[in-house]
């Protein structure tokens, strides 16, 4: 299980800046932010959230960074997640030539 710190410094590199931009992002000093990818220093949780925020991720894909297994379940829910909205733009397509259908008789029996 890869640390935090490294966790921070394989998304530093995915972002393609260098520890002075992500230091200047994260609004502390250099050294501070050297200090919290190698693990000298310990991340409070508002940090762990800054870093999070900063890449775009909730908490738990920050946590889930570099674990193999847990990208690939990720992964899966993505895939199930896509599955489900393209389940429910049908159904609501469905829904919605079913009323058109009831509309057109309600318009036949009125005509009759």
């Amino acid at each position: 299980m890869k640390s935090l710190g490294e966790k921070f410094r394989i998304l530093r590199q995915k972002k393609g800046v260098n520890q002075k931009a992500m230091a200047d992002l994260l609004q502390i000093s250099i050294p501070a932010y050297s200090k919290l990818e190698t693990s000298i220093t310990d991340p409070n949780f508002s940090r762990i959230s800054q870093i999070a925020e900063v890449h775009g991720l909730t908490l738990r894909e920050l946590l889930d960074v570099g674990e193999e297994g847990v990208n690939e379940q990720t992964q899966l829910i993505e895939q199930l997640k896509k599955k489900v909205g393209e389940l429910e733009a049908s159904v609501i397509r469905l829904q919605s030539k079913l009323i058109d259908l009831y509309d057109q008789e309600d318009r036949r029996k009125s005509s009759n």
